[in-house]
C-alpha cells in the first residue's frame, strides 16, 4: 500500500513516517502541495494525508482539486484547526476523514487501516466478542442467533466497543468518535439512554452485564464475555510489541529533533522582543505563527500536551495581532511572554534538560518566600467544587476570596466587596455567560483595569481567541493546576500594582 505524506513539519513528517514504515506502508512525502501534485500526477496512491496549511497549495485547494479530477484516492485531512466548521469544509471539499492536531500517532496508525478498509469495495469481517457478532456488511449485530434491534447510533456504539474490546470509553469519548462532526453534538445523558437501550437488548437475548460500568472513568465490555484463544492472545501480542516499537521510535526521534523546538521558542522570543520595541516586523510575526503553528501540532505527539495547548494559544494572539489592533498594547506582549514562559516551563520540567530557564520555578520561589498575596478576589462559577478547590488553595495565603455561583449577582456583589482580581468561567447555567461578564467589565469605567482569569474547561481555539480579544488577562483549564494558578493570580496583581504605580509617579511628575 502506497501513501503520500504532504505536511512541511519536519517533526511530524518524520514521526509519521518512521511509524507508517514500521507498518508495511510505502511511503512518499511531499512539503508543499504543489510538490505533491506533482507526485500524485505521477504516481498512483491508495491514502493521501495532507496538511491543511501547507505552502503553495492548500490542503483546501488541493483536495477540491482533487475531486474536481474525479480522483478516487482516499484523503485524510492533518490540521490544527478544531472548529466544527472547519471540519465540514474539509469534508466538503472530498476529505474521507479528519485528524486534529495534536493527535495520538497510535490512534492515527490505528485510522489509517480502517480508513482503507472503509474505501474498499472487499467484505468487512465480522466483528466477535464471545456469543455475540456484529457483521458490518449487513449491519447487523446477533447475540446465538437472536438479531437484536438497535437504532443507527447503538449500532455504531456496538460496533465501537467490538472494535475496541479492552478500552474503556468516558461518555465524552463516546460523543467524540460518533457525534464529532455535528453541528450540535448531544450530551451526556443521551449517551447513558443508548447504553441503557443496549443492556436493554442485551438482556432479553440472555447477555446480562455484557457493558459494564467502571465507575469514574466510563463503560466496557465486561471481560468476562471477551473470548481468550490463542489468535486473540497473539494478535494482542504483536499489537502490544508494535506499539512499544513505536514508542520507542517516537522518544528516539524527541532526542535528536527536540532542537528544532527550542528553535522556535528563539523565533518567538525574537517576535517578542520586536513588539516590546515598537518593532512591526512582518515577515518575522508570520515566522513566529508558523513556528507556533508547528509546535503546536508536533509536541502533542511527544506528550506534551499543555505544551501543544499553550503554542496554540500563542498562535492565536500573534495570528489577531493581523487584525486586532488593540492587541499591540503592553498587556498584548505580556500575555504572549508568559505564555511562553509557561511553554519553555512545561518543556523542561518534563525532559529534565538544561536548554530552558525554570522561570516559574523561580516564581514559585518568590511566592513561597513572600507568603501571603494579600488581595480580594471575585470567583463566578457554577460547580461549587471548582470554587471550594480555589478557596481551599487561596485562603491559606491571606486572599479574601469570594464566590459566586450566580452570575446575575455579579454587579450588585462588585461595589460591596471590592475585588482586585476576577476569575471566571466560559459558560453557566443561569444564562448569563462569562466572555458577557467580561465583556462588561471592560466597558466600565469604574472597573475597567480588573484583572480577568477565565478558568474552563474549553479548549477550542475559538472560545479561546474569543476571550482574549473580549479583555481577559489570562486563560487556564481545568482541572485546576495549584502552583499555576497561584503564579497567574500573583502576576496578574503585580501588573495591576505596575500599572498603578506608573500612573501615581505621572500624576506627582
Amino acid at each position: 500500500m502506497r501513501i503520500l505524506l504532504v505536511d512541511d513539519d519536519e517533526i511530524i513528517v518524520e514521526v509519521l513516517t518512521k511509524l507508517l514504515v514500521q507498518q508495511n506502508y510505502v511511503v512518499d512525502v511531499a512539503r508543499d502541495g504543489e510538490a505533491a501534485w506533482e507526485l500524485v500526477e505521477g504516481f498512483q496512491y491508495d491514502l493521501i494525508l495532507l496538511d491543511v496549511m501547507l505552502p503553495k497549495l492548500d490542503g483546501i485547494s488541493f483536495c477540491r482539486r482533487l475531486r474536481e479530477q474525479k480522483s478516487p484516492v482516499l484523503v485524510m485531512l492533518l490540521t490544527a484547526c478544531d472548529t466544527t466548521t472547519d471540519k465540514l469544509q474539509g469534508l466538503d471539499r472530498g476529505a474521507d476523514d479528519y485528524v486534529v492536531k495534536p493527535f495520538n500517532v497510535q490512534e492515527l496508525a490505528a485510522r489509517v487501516p480502517a480508513l482503507t478498509r472503509r474505501g474498499s469495495s472487499s467484505p468487512y469481517p465480522t466483528l466477535v466478542c464471545g456469543h455475540l457478532h456484529l457483521d458490518p456488511n449487513l449491519h447487523e449485530v446477533n447475540y446465538q442467533e437472536h438479531l437484536l434491534q438497535l437504532s443507527r447510533k447503538e449500532y455504531l456504539l456496538v460496533e465501537l466497543f467490538l472494535r475496541n474490546q479492552k478500552r474503556i470509553y468516558s461518555c465524552r469519548d463516546i460523543i467524540d468518535e460518533l457525534w464529532a462532526f455535528d453541528a450540535e453534538p448531544p450530551n451526556e445523558w443521551t449517551v447513558r439512554s443508548h447504553i441503557t437501550n443496549i443492556r436493554r437488548n442485551l438482556k432479553a437475548v440472555g447477555a446480562d452485564n455484557f457493558l459494564e460500568t467502571v465507575y469514574g472513568q466510563g463503560y466496557r465490555i465486561n471481560p468476562t464475555f471477551i473470548k481468550k484463544s490463542n489468535h486473540s492472545t497473539h494478535i494482542s501480542n504483536v499489537n502490544t510489541d508494535k506499539q512499544e516499537n513505536s514508542d520507542a521510535s517516537i522518544t528516539e526521534i524527541w532526542q535528536h529533533t527536540k532542537n528544532l523546538t527550542f528553535e522556535g521558542l528563539i523565533v518567538l522570543e525574537q517576535v517578542i522582543s520586536s513588539l516590546v520595541f515598537g518593532i512591526f516586523d512582518a515577515e518575522l510575526l508570520k515566522d513566529g505563527i508558523q513556528k507556533a503553528h508547528k509546535l503546536a501540532g508536533s509536541l502533542g505527539m511527544f506528550g506534551f500536551e499543555q505544551g501543544s495547548f499553550l503554542a496554540r494559544q500563542i498562535e492565536v494572539l500573534l495570528e489577531s495581532s493581523f487584525h486586532v489592533e488593540s492587541h499591540f498594547s503592553l498587556g498584548y506582549q505580556q500575555k504572549i511572554e508568559q505564555l511562553l514562559i509557561y511553554l519553555c516551563q512545561d518543556l523542561e520540567v518534563t525532559t529534565n534538560t538544561n536548554e530552558l530557564i525554570n522561570l516559574t520555578g523561580k516564581k514559585l520561589e518568590e511566592l513561597s518566600q513572600s507568603e501571603q498575596i494579600n488581595a480580594k478576589v471575585l470567583a463566578v462559577d457554577d460547580d461549587p467544587q471548582i470554587l471550594l478547590t480555589v478557596q481551599t488553595l487561596l485562603e491559606p495565603l491571606g486572599v479574601q476570596l469570594t464566590y459566586l455561583t450566580n452570575p446575575d449577582r455579579f454587579w450588585e456583589t462588585v461595589p460591596y466587596n471590592q475585588p482586585e482580581f476576577l476569575i471566571l468561567d466560559i459558560y453557566m447555567p443561569s444564562g448569563t455567560e462569562g466572555l458577557d461578564l467580561c465583556r462588561a467589565v471592560g466597558q466600565n469605567d469604574d472597573w475597567n483595569w480588573l484583572p480577568i482569569l477565565f478558568l474552563s474547561s474549553c479548549t477550542d481555539v475559538e472560545t479561546l481567541q474569543k476571550a482574549f480579544v473580549i479583555g481577559a488577562d489570562d486563560y487556564l483549564t481545568k482541572p485546576i493546576v495549584p502552583k499555576e494558578l497561584l503564579i497567574r493570580i500573583s502576576n496578574g496583581l503585580q501588573r495591576i500594582s505596575t500599572i498603578k504605580n506608573q500612573m501615581e509617579t505621572n500624576l506627582i511628575k
